[in-house]
């Protein structure tokens, strides 16, 4: 499973596209499911940049336990959104770094596309 870095054509976008969220013409999307492999070929399609995220530099947890040291404010919303989405909601230590990191995120930048993810779970 590869996860993408997408840059938009026109760098203020912000918004869904695809199923996908940008925010200033940024978004991550993985090849995992059929959507992401469909908002993945629409992207080449389309222009957009995709480069697959470098070995080590993916947004996901190690190990049993979550990364506390993430702090979402020194990220762009879409590497958030990346870090949650990797988060198991089964796992009880993730699903409290989830809630940490919305809590967060509400207490400082209350970005829209971040704190959606709340409001799905």
């Amino acid at each position: 499973m590869t996860s993408y870095h997408v840059t938009a054509p026109d760098p203020e976008f912000s918004g869904e596209a695809c199923g996908v969220v940008f925010e200033d013409g940024a978004a991550f999307v993985c090849d995992g499911d059929k959507a992401g492999r469909a908002a993945i070929e629409y992207f080449r399609r389309r222009g957009y940049d995709l480069v697959p995220e470098a070995a080590g530099e993916t947004a996901e947890p190690t190990g049993a336990a979550p990364d506390e040291s993430f702090d979402p404010a020194a990220h762009d919303a879409a590497r958030v959104v990346d870090y949650l989405d990797v988060l198991d909601p089964d796992d009880p230590e993730q699903a409290a770094e989830f809630d940490r990191v919305i809590s967060a995120e509400q207490a400082g930048k209350a970005r829209k596309t971040v704190l959606a993810l709340a409001e799905e779970g």
